[in-house]
C-alpha cells in the first residue's frame, strides 16, 4: 500500500508545482461475480475518461486513508460510494455484499493518462460491506485471514512443490525434441519424476539441472513403525 518506487517524471514535476496544469484522478475498479464476471470502473471526476483502453464513468465515490491499529489487525481502508440512486445496493444484495471480490484503486494524473501510467495503484479484497439510504461503505484489505491457507506451502520428503516448467523448476527442453517430457509426476525417483527429467535434459543436449532443482526435501525424517525416525 505504498507509492510506486518510480513515479512518472511528468507526474513528479506536477506534484512539486504550486499550481498544477492538470488534475489528479482517482480510479476505482470493482469485480462483480456475474457469469462472466463484470468489472465496474468509476472515476472520482465529473467527466468520463479512458485509461489503459478502459472507460471509467463518473460516480460519487471516495476512500479513506489506510489505517492500522495496535491489535494486530491487517491494514485496511474504507471505500464509500453514493447509494442515492440505489444502483449499488441491488448489486450487493444479488452477490453477497461483494465480500471476497477484488477491487483496485489507482491514482493517476490527466497529463499522463495517455501513457497508461499511474502514480499509485493497489489491489484489495472486499472484507465487509455496510449500507444505508445515503451510501455504501466497503472495508478493503489485502486478504481475509479467515480464508487464508496456512501454511502456504507444505514441505514434503519426496514430492516437488514447484510449478512444472516454472521459474523454480526450470525444465526447458524443446518440445519438438524426442526426449521432451510434457508432464511430471512431481516425484524424485518416479517413472516420470525429477531424475527422469534430468535424463531428458542430458539426451536433449542441454544442461541437466535435475534432480538438483527438485522441490522436495529428501532429508526430512519419516516415522518408523515403532515410533522412531529414519
Amino acid at each position: 500500500m505504498s507509492p510506486r518506487p518510480q513515479i512518472p517524471t511528468q507526474a513528479m514535476l506536477e506534484k512539486n508545482l504550486l499550481a498544477t496544469q492538470g488534475r489528479w484522478m482517482w480510479l476505482y475498479e470493482v469485480e462483480v461475480p456475474t457469469d462472466p464476471p463484470t468489472r465496474y470502473r468509476f472515476v472520482r471526476d465529473p467527466t468520463e475518461i479512458t485509461f489503459r483502453g478502459n472507460v471509467y464513468s463518473p460516480f460519487p465515490i471516495t476512500h479513506s486513508e489506510v489505517t492500522e491499529n495496535d491489535q494486530g489487525d491487517l491494514p485496511s481502508l474504507k471505500m464509500t460510494a453514493s447509494n442515492a440512486s440505489r444502483e449499488i445496493i441491488s448489486v450487493l444484495n444479488a452477490h453477497n455484499g461483494l465480500v471476497g471480490q477484488s477491487c483496485r484503486i489507482v491514482l493517476t494524473h490527466s497529463l499522463i493518462i495517455a501513457t497508461s501510467k499511474s502514480v499509485w495503484e493497489e489491489d484489495f479484497t472486499i472484507l465487509d460491506t455496510s449500507a444505508n439510504d445515503k451510501a455504501v461503505t466497503c472495508t478493503l484489505g489485502d486478504m481475509n485471514l479467515y480464508e487464508a491457507k496456512l501454511p502456504g506451502e507444505r514441505m514434503m520428503r519426496f514430492y516437488c512443490r514447484y510449478e512444472y516448467k516454472g521459474g523454480m523448476c526450470g525444465y526447458n527442453v524443446d518440445p519438438s525434441h524426442a526426449a521432451y517430457l510434457p508432464t511430471c509426476d512431481k516425484s524424485l525417483n518416479g517413472l516420470n519424476g525429477c531424475k527422469k527429467h534430468g535424463d531428458s535434459e542430458a539426451s536433449a543436449g542441454v544442461v541437466a539441472i535435475h534432480p538438483e532443482r527438485f522441490g522436495g526435501f529428501p532429508g526430512i525424517p519419516e516415522p518408523t513403525t515403532f515410533g522412531g525416525l529414519r
